[in-house]
């Protein structure tokens, strides 16, 4: 078993009200999805695998039950990793390729997750981070758009608490079309349906630290997903 993860220079936070934000991670299950479609080959999927260690090695911290990690495409699934070991094993088994089923792999989880939840309200809360460099190629009925927005709409029915589910879109790359999408996905859905905002997409720069606190935070604390950290 490898060590404990730790924060790279990259990631690491300062200061008592950043800190303070990050305590809310406590109370929900931290899930990171990586694309892994074939776009990502090269330096993308360096890109993604150090966004994976650097934001697995904050979430660790305050998930005590563990991070799950989950591709795409590939059927590797790692639960309760702790470990930088761990992170680096489940990364390294995977290979891109194929197209880039994001809402498909965003149902799969949603929809036995809202089932639990229903049997059981107190339910812990779960945050989900989806690395990706690009737009989606799913069929119209598991285009990622109806998938959040179905899940939003069982949210709203059974009246479960605003931050019960969260997605953040880490998106690496410059794919501008891309950027636009997810935009669109964080921007537009509350007032075109009529829904809870359960969405908050971020920029992953190449030579610039991530700003942890919007990726781990964004989809669950609504200030964070307006304002970004600068808002605390």
């Amino acid at each position: 078993m490898g060590s404990k993860l730790s924060r790279s220079r990259s990631a690491r936070i300062s200061g008592s009200a950043l800190e303070s934000a990050l305590e809310l991670l406590r109370h929900f299950q931290t899930v990171l999805i990586v694309d892994d479609s074939r776009s990502m080959k090269g330096e993308l999927w360096k890109q993604a695998g150090k966004a994976l260690q650097d934001l697995a090695a904050v979430a660790s911290e305050y998930d005590t039950d563990g991070l799950e990690i989950h591709f795409f495409n590939s059927n590797v699934v790692a639960k309760q990793v702790k470990t930088a070991q761990e992170v680096e094993d489940v990364f390294n088994k995977v290979t891109p390729t194929n197209s880039t089923p994001m809402g498909l792999k965003l149902q799969s989880l949603l929809e036995p997750y809202l089932a639990a939840l229903k049997a059981n309200p107190n339910l812990k809360s779960v945050n989900f981070i989806v690395i990706t460099d690009g737009a989606p190629t799913d069929r119209a009925e598991t285009e990622p758009e109806r998938v959040i927005v179905n899940a939003a709409r069982e949210l709203d029915s059974i009246h479960a608490l605003l931050s019960q589910v969260g997605i953040q879109f880490v998106q690496v790359g410059g794919n501008t079309a891309a950027t636009r999408y997810l935009e669109s996905l964080d921007n537009n859905l509350r007032t075109k349906y009529d829904i809870r905002d359960i969405v908050d997409t971020t920029f992953a720069p190449v030579d610039k630290p991530l700003d942890m606190i919007k990726i781990l935070t964004g989809g669950i604390n609504r200030r964070v997903d307006e304002h970004g950290s600068k808002g605390l």
